[in-house]
């Protein structure tokens, strides 16, 4: 019986939700659900950007490789990036579960440095694929990358030397003077050109979703709940002694001087007494006689 008691009564605390701290679905505030809604959208962009930095970074792809060595700097604002954007996600989630203002607060301000972080990988990605690309790797490939890069992009493209295998070329097994392999200018140049491209269209079609997602952090974060801010009267709306008094002598100037009335005691005089023992049969006769007893005893009639 004690069982069946116990849970009937936290099946009704559960049906009321009460007892567990927990706001329902049905409590919720429309602003609750589209906080709920742009934090998971942060959600989905940052882990798409951090899974695709790992799997370029474990090199699980095709031409993964290609990338660390060419874009490395791009790669590295894509984790960046994808780092911010998850730190952003905990901190709105947490602030919006638990209904705290100041956690949003902080979710509000780390999604700014986030869409930085968003505009610095398109930026980068865009200037470096429209703006004279094949000069540019013509640098890279003369002065920044090292033997073993070079190494890489040719085993990754299947290519030896920048122009031809007697250009700049890193000897290996493949890649010899008289091998049948062409150059990596071409196929470096296109795979750059494609991959560039894709990743600067992704970063500004996220933009306009993250400036949306800004737009709903800064109007919602203050109405996560029906109250608004922390339930606080304002200082100066507190009502203190000085105004208790205040208040006490304009209503005493208002009604004026309330005499307390005097205490009414019989009178000593036989008069008194005489009339008292003239009505007492009359009022015997008419509706019978009563006893008047002290509080807590019963009152009986006579008969």
């Amino acid at each position: 019986m004690q069982g069946r008691g116990g849970a009937a009564f936290a099946g009704t605390l559960l049906g009321e939700g009460e007892g567990l701290g927990v706001d329902w679905p049905d409590r919720w505030t429309k602003h609750k659900w589209c906080l709920l809604v742009s934090v998971s959208t942060v959600f989905l962009y940052g882990l798409g950007g951090l899974v695709f930095a790992v799997l370029t970074w474990f090199q699980t792809w095709v031409y993964s490789d290609v990338m660390y060595v060419a874009d490395y700097d791009v790669l590295v604002l894509i984790t960046t990036c994808s780092c911010i954007l998850l730190l952003t996600f905990l901190v709105g989630i947490t602030g919006t579960i638990l209904n705290s203002r100041p956690i949003l607060a902080i979710y509000a301000l780390l999604l700014w440095p986030a869409f930085a972080a968003i505009l610095a990988i398109g930026y980068t990605s865009y200037k470096r694929s429209t703006f004279a690309l094949d000069r540019k790797l013509n640098l890279a490939w003369s002065q920044w990358y090292t033997s073993l890069d070079r190494l890489v992009i040719q085993n990754s493209l299947h290519c030896c030397g920048f122009y031809n295998p007697m250009h700049e070329v890193t000897p290996s097994k493949t890649c010899y003077v008289r091998t049948s392999l062409p150059g990596c200018k071409a196929k470096l140049l296109a795979f750059e050109r494609t991959n560039l491209r894709w990743v600067w269209t992704v970063a500004f079609s996220v933009v306009p979703l993250h400036v949306a997602n800004i737009f709903v952090a800064l109007c919602c974060v203050n109405h996560v709940t029906v109250r608004f801010g922390k339930g606080i009267m304002p200082k100066r709306y507190r009502l203190q002694a000085e105004d208790v008094r205040r208040d006490a002598g304009k209503v005493k100037e208002a009604l004026g001087v309330v005499s307390r009335p005097r205490f009414v005691r019989a009178s000593s005089s036989s008069v008194f007494r005489e009339d008292k023992e003239e009505m007492s049969p009359l009022l015997d006769d008419a509706l019978g006689t009563y006893i008047s007893v002290p509080s807590g005893y019963v009152i009986e009639k006579r008969r």
